[in-house]
Formats: C-alpha cells, sequence, structure tokens
C-alpha cells in the first residue's frame, strides 16, 4: 500500500496593498462626497471579490460596497441626489427583493 500525501497548494503572491487607477480612485472619492454631502452617518466599506482581484493584481469592475446602518437603495438615492444637485446625470436604481 502506497502512502498517499497532500500535495501544497500552489504560491500565490499577494499584495500587500491596493492601487487604485484613476477611474475608481474618482468612484471612491465621489462616495465620499456623497457622505459628506448629506453628513451620513454610515459606514461605507469595499468588499468582496474586487478586494481579492487587486490584491491578487487583478483588475476588476464589479465593486461591491457594504454600508453598516443603511439600505442600498437608500445610499444610491443620496448619489442621485448629489448628482443632481451638480447638475450631473442620475441612473436608475434597481432592487432585487427577497423571495422568502
Amino acid at each position: 500500500m502506497s502512502a498517499v500525501t497532500a500535495a501544497s497548494p500552489p504560491s500565490v503572491p499577494v499584495r500587500d496593498k491596493i492601487d487604485l487607477t484613476d477611474k475608481e480612485r474618482q468612484i471612491f472619492d465621489r462616495l465620499l462626497q456623497v457622505l459628506r454631502h448629506f453628513n451620513l452617518q454610515t459606514q461605507l466599506r469595499v468588499a468582496g471579490g474586487w478586494v481579492r482581484d487587486k490584491l491578487l493584481g487583478k483588475d476588476s469592475d464589479d465593486i461591491d460596497i457594504a454600508l453598516d446602518n443603511m439600505l442600498g437603495r437608500e445610499f444610491c438615492e443620496k448619489v442621485n441626489g448629489y448628482l443632481s444637485s451638480n447638475g450631473e446625470e442620475t441612473h436608475g436604481i434597481g432592487v432585487i427583493q427577497c423571495t422568502e
């Protein structure tokens, strides 16, 4: 009977910081401007696959935002309110309802 050994997973280099593109910096600056404009007392965090991909040095267009004390729909309405107050184009908001 031969011994079975587990192979070590391949080593994957992980960055210790995230480098933002100009577009990403613009997006995050805009989100922070919305927080300040409405004096929102919420924590806004970037989460999900975008963080993983950036730490692995990959490009990603899918930025997930987590909020600690308000619904995403409410925050999107604030973003549109901010854009409108600056004479900028607003965007539609889609909500996927839970069926449970």
